[in-house]
């Protein structure tokens, strides 16, 4: 066959470059498909581990931020109980106050 009878045209050649280039696109979307999948099943992955991640680290914080609380609320109890013992070094005072006086005065008194 021949176009304008000047170009010789090979039809078996012609056909066997329209099956390569068919094979190449079949090939080429088996590949995009599988490079789909993997891309999917990686984004997927990382999801997961992003949440796991983020589950971990929010229950890690609030673990401490619970001992955290708790030692709190151990010390204001201590504070209050070393409060109420004091109120008796108060009145331990005044009378160790006087007692000074008094001997001060006794001590004046025999001079």
């Amino acid at each position: 066959m021949t176009i304008g009878n000047s170009i010789p045209i090979d039809v078996s050649l012609l056909e066997d470059l329209e099956q390569s280039a068919l094979q190449l696109s079949s090939q080429l979307d088996e590949l995009l498909d599988s490079l789909h999948s993997h891309l999917q099943k990686a984004a997927s992955t990382t999801l997961e581990s992003v949440k796991i991640y983020e589950s971990t680290l929010v229950d890690g914080v609030c673990g401490q931020v619970a001992a955290c609380v708790e030692q709190t609320t151990d010390l204001i109890s201590r504070c209050d109980e070393m409060d109420k013992d004091m109120a008796s070094i108060t009145a331990i005072a005044r009378q160790v106050k006087a007692i000074r006086q008094a001997v001060d005065s006794l001590g004046a008194a025999v001079k």
